[in-house]
């Protein structure tokens, strides 16, 4: 299994997870262009024997805002975990004090996992919530 930092010489491989996505709830790329990862501290994707697992992104947008997806087949296997911890990891090493995340009420793994990792639920909004880690 490796872990692969996206840039403009392998962003076709960020095209081939965004058309693989099977998530109603990761919807970060439904209103954006694969060029949205110049913003991006860091896109990274998870990849196993050819296989596209799961992606991350820490992007600025007036703050620091997470977000990560498992392709369903792979979920529950701890690479949702992985790809966070790799985040976190990258925020440490850039000195950034608060990373940001939404996440839709009815994604209650997600929330768990998110919680493990010291993420607080800091605003509720009708059908999702606004968590917070402070670093």
């Amino acid at each position: 299994m490796n872990i692969i930092l996206i840039n403009d010489k392998n962003i076709n491989l960020l095209k081939k997870f965004i058309e693989l996505n099977d998530s109603k709830n990761f919807r970060y790329f439904n209103s954006r262009n694969v060029n949205v990862i110049k913003n991006h501290i860091v896109t990274l994707l998870v990849i196993d024997d050819n296989n596209i697992i799961g992606y991350g992104h820490l992007d600025f947008e007036k703050y620091i805002w997470l977000g990560i997806c498992v392709l369903k087949k792979y979920r529950g296997k701890g690479f949702g975990k992985l790809i966070i911890k790799k985040l976190i990891e990258v925020a440490n090493k850039k000195n950034i004090e608060n990373i940001f995340l939404t996440v839709d009420k009815e994604n209650i793994p997600a929330i768990n996992l998110y919680k493990k990792f010291d993420f607080k639920i800091i605003n509720k909004y009708d059908k999702h919530y606004e968590m917070c880690k402070n670093m």
